[in-house]
């Protein structure tokens, strides 16, 4: 493969990390979020940094969320899911044509912008892993609704479409829900298989999906299952207790690292 010679080995190392990461979220294991900010940090053109890193994970996430998907196909609780779509497609809409479309669209984010979002979203999700059980403890157990379809799905279709950032909307969502473990695995899987096939069209249209970011997608490919099969040996066979509190410790830095490296 010639054109991976434009890659330093080391860059090649934390872009594969990072879809390994991903990879094992997919599988049930909590640690994707880690993934696009590490990958911003250390793409080899910062000066679209963070608009090349989200466009080249959409067909990585939808690879991912098909293999993942294969694990939990049995316990996906597709009438939950329902739902959150009529919103979720609207939301993926307005934020193609605010946040990934040209500079010259009617709101167009800088790609320095895009950085300090994308960071400001991920201390925003350590704020609420932290502040998660107070939540979780104000909140009754709870069916989903169109109402709650709405409001998740519209938020849904805008974080995820911005920065592939939609696991904690999700979360709050499912949680109230009380799913057991496999449902709700399975059932998160199943929603963003569905909305970054959606995200897939806006992205082409808008040429933020590029060839030679497929090439490298496609070579770094066996990292996927690999990925997605240890989080789900991982989300079985271990407490997630014990890595969480590291976890979101790296977000955290990494996330700071973003936002002061764009100003």
């Amino acid at each position: 493969m010639e054109f991976l010679s434009q890659y330093a080995a080391l860059d090649l190392f934390w872009i594969g990390l990072s879809l390994f990461l991903i990879g094992m979220s997919k599988g049930g294991f909590p640690v994707g979020a880690i993934a696009l900010p590490i990958l911003i940090l250390v793409w080899p053109t910062q000066a679209q940094a963070a608009r090349a890193a989200v466009g080249f994970m959409l067909p990585m996430l939808c690879v991912m969320d098909l293999v993942a998907l294969s694990f939990y196909w049995r316990h996906v609780q597709w009438g939950r899911i329902l739902y959150l779509l009529p919103a979720t497609t609207i939301g993926v809409v307005v934020a193609s044509f605010l946040f990934v479309s040209d500079e010259s669209a009617l709101i167009a984010v800088s790609d320095r912008a895009l950085k300090i979002l994308i960071g400001a979203m991920g201390i925003l999700f350590v704020g609420y892993f932290a502040a998660k059980k107070w939540i979780l403890r104000h909140i009754h157990a709870s069916e989903p609704t169109w109402a709650k379809g709405l409001g998740f799905g519209f938020a849904a279709g805008m974080t995820s479409t911005l920065a592939h950032a939609a696991g904690p909307v999700m979360q709050m969502y499912l949680l109230p829900q009380q799913l057991e473990k496999k449902k709700f695995a399975g059932t998160s899987c199943a929603f963003f298989w569905m909305l970054n096939l959606i995200k897939l069209l806006p992205f082409t249209m808008l040429g933020r999906i590029q060839p030679d970011n497929l090439k490298l997608g496609a070579a770094l490919l066996p990292v996927i299952p690999l990925g997605v099969a240890f989080g789900w040996w991982l989300t079985h066979k271990t407490e997630q207790k014990h890595y969480t509190v590291l976890i979101y410790a790296v977000l955290l830095i990494t996330s700071a690292t973003l936002i002061l490296k764009a100003l």
